[in-house]
């Protein structure tokens, strides 16, 4: 018997696949590289300066999108941000710390919680910063460097919320086996329990 006409590898189509997910460690490593990204992106341009508008505002609109992610030029993250780049590396750095706490079995049920709001908080100034632009929205639009942070602080989040649902992975001792008491018998029976 040949291999079928249909099927001709012969594995069963309602084979069930097994699904990995990425583990506690992964996820750490994930969080640690995407925090590395946020703060590498506050070194390339963030916002540079915008086109004089036309009556076209359809083609004003995709030029300024074309012009976000390809021109090179303009003012970086560190420039340009007053204080709150301090804050987004301060808040990318924190959650990595954190995280890296979690990975102490006693310290990981109080650290899950707020490495998670120290990464929401990180991807939402990012994204505050992209959308409220230092000094006059007429004058400057957004560069690549903003968009790669924003990318970078949604992969921070999604890595600690994975960290953050992580079940405890504290050791408990096992629990030691207690032999129940001995029946107990009425002193007026000859032996054991009773016979039928």
């Amino acid at each position: 018997m040949g291999p079928a006409p249909v099927n001709p590898a012969l594995v069963r189509a309602d084979h069930p696949t097994q699904m990995r997910t990425i583990g506690f460690r992964s996820s750490i490593l994930f969080a640690i590289a995407a925090a590395c990204g946020v703060i590498a992106a506050l070194g390339q341009p963030w916002y540079g300066p915008s086109a004089e508008p036309t009556n076209a505002r359809m083609e004003d609109l995709f030029k300024g999108v074309g012009r976000a992610f390809t021109e090179s030029g303009g003012t970086t993250g560190w420039a340009a941000l007053e204080q709150a780049d301090t804050l987004i590396a301060g808040l990318a750095g924190g959650t990595v710390l954190l995280l890296l706490l979690a990975l102490v079995p006693a310290l990981q049920l109080h650290v899950q919680a707020l490495a998670r709001w120290t990464a929401l908080a990180t991807l939402v100034v990012v994204a505050v910063k992209l959308i409220d632009e230092p000094g006059p929205n007429a004058l400057s639009e957004p560069r690549q460097g903003a968009f790669i942070a924003l990318g970078a602080a949604a992969v921070l989040v999604a890595s600690t919320m994975t960290v953050a649902a992580a079940p405890s992975r504290a050791r408990k001792p096992p629990k030691t086996y207690t032999p129940p008491p001995a029946p107990t018998y009425p002193q007026d029976s000859s032996f054991g329990p009773p016979q039928f």
